[in-house]
């Protein structure tokens, strides 16, 4: 008896050591609403969107691109599958560093965002999960967002983790730390957003989106997942034509 127990204690902590290393893929689907922007009609459109979560190690994969975040090197990585070409960028980033003088502290201002996060006492249920709703509230002078929130914290994702490599990413957007440590009083991983943009400069168009996580599983990365992919031309980054492209 004393030897079954032993055998099962050890084959427990087996288990528990395969879990704790394995990394966790976040599928999602994203959908956005058409829209008309300075007499330009875009159509609604539709894409699902693979995250994985690893040891200190992020990546995002949307449309045609790749954001790599590995903080145990200090580096982040932006791929692009269209030029199959990458830029690597050094960990914190520093986007006064990337502008021209003078321009940093005048995105900084235009881009300074008001954020606000309520948590509701409401819940529901996203696929297999009970989430809990919240409400995020962002406004500067060029665009208001309005989106509803729910996490839940019922996933293998640690949401700490996730926020810290998920933060690096965001880093590249001017005015979005604000809205990150805010983002701290969400209690779980975010299964479903629903959010409303209105671009103040561009005639107060609105642009609607939904992200809903479809599965979350843990499983081991395939090899490469975490680095540029091979074959690939590394190219210098240059913030200002990112930002044009975007």
């Amino acid at each position: 008896m004393r030897m079954h127990r032993i055998m099962f204690l050890s084959l427990v902590i087996v288990m528990a050591a395969i879990t704790a290393g394995a990394d966790v893929q976040v599928v999602q689907q994203h959908h956005q609403d058409g829209f008309s922007m300075m007499g330009q009609d875009q159509p609604a459109s539709d894409e699902n969107n693979v995250t994985w979560i690893g040891d200190g190690k992020l990546r995002m994969d949307q449309s045609s691109s790749s954001s790599i975040v590995n903080l145990a090197t200090k580096k982040m990585v932006i791929v692009s599958h269209d030029t199959k070409s990458f830029n690597e960028i050094d960990l914190p980033i520093d986007l006064a560093s990337m502008l021209p003088p003078g321009m940093g502290e005048q995105m900084m201002a235009m881009m300074k965002f008001d954020v606000t996060v309520t948590p509701s006492a409401e819940t529901k249920k996203v696929g297999p999960w009970t989430a809990k709703r919240y409400d995020l509230k962002m406004t500067s002078s060029m665009m208001n967002m309005e989106s509803v929130l729910w996490a839940s914290t019922e996933t293998p994702v640690d949401y700490s983790s996730y926020h810290e490599l998920y933060s690096s990413v965001m880093s590249l957007q001017p005015g979005m730390d604000s809205m990150m440590t805010e983002m701290k009083k969400i209690d779980g991983f975010v299964v479903d957003q629903k959010a409303t943009v209105t671009m103040k400069m561009m005639g107060e168009t609105s642009i609607a989106s939904s992200d809903t996580v479809i599965s979350i599983e843990e499983m081991d990365a395939p090899a490469g997942t975490y680095e540029a992919p091979v074959g690939y031309e590394r190219k210098e980054f240059n913030y200002m034509e990112m930002m044009q492209k975007q």
